[in-house]
This record gives structure tokens, sequence and C-alpha cells, in this order.
């Protein structure tokens, strides 16, 4: 899944949010060869901005991890308030419990979510 059909698919109510960026991890794992082709394309123009900052926290997360060149997209896609990647409020005890855990980059896009999520 190349994240151009993740970003049309995350905004399709008949697939939500957490199980398409959760097959979008177990893809990157199941298919290492395949990760820069992946990722390269830019986001499809309109795609929603917190569409992109999930997505771009996820795919910054991951580049960072297992050594492949993290795509200018990524850079782009930051949020000026906060949120967790599945909808926890980030100013919560589980919250907070989240960002402690969270990769760095997290912080770049505005976009939080446990480490976890990189070995789905």
């Amino acid at each position: 899944m190349t994240v151009a059909r993740l970003a049309t698919e995350l905004v399709d109510p008949a697939w939500p949010i957490d199980r398409a960026l959760v097959q979008f991890v177990m893809d990157w794992r199941r298919f290492p060869e395949q990760r820069e082709t992946v990722v390269a394309t830019a986001l499809p123009a309109g795609t929603d901005e917190v569409v992109a900052a999930k997505m771009a926290a996820v795919v910054h997360a991951l580049c960072d991890r297992d050594g492949v060149a993290v795509p200018a997209w990524v850079h782009g896609c930051r949020l000026d308030v906060e949120i967790a990647l599945f909808g926890a409020f980030v100013d919560t005890a589980f919250g907070h419990r989240i960002r402690r855990s969270a990769p760095p980059m997290c912080a770049n896009h505005g976009v939080w979510f446990s480490a976890d999520l990189l070995d789905a």
C-alpha cells in the first residue's frame, strides 16, 4: 500500500484509520524491498491536514528506525494542535503515557503514538 493510496483510504468510512495505518506498518515490515517506493510519492492534492500529519508521523518513524531516507513531503506535514494518532486525548494520563513511549519525531508532526505501533 503506497502513501497515496493510504491517504485516500484514511478518509473512507469503510476503512477505519487505525486499520489502514496498522496495515501500512505490517506491509512495511513484510515487504522491506518496497519501502522507498511506497513512501516516495507525495500525498494527493487536497489530503486533509490531519490525515497528512498522521501519515507523516508514522512514515517518519518507520524511515528513521529502518534507515530509509525520509521523503521530502513528510517534513511539511505538521499540526499546530497536538493529537494522538488513534483518538486518545494528549492531555490525559493515557495521553501522557503515549507521549513518553512515542518516537521522537512525533513532536515534529504534532501527532503522538506509542513506539509499539511500529512493531505491528
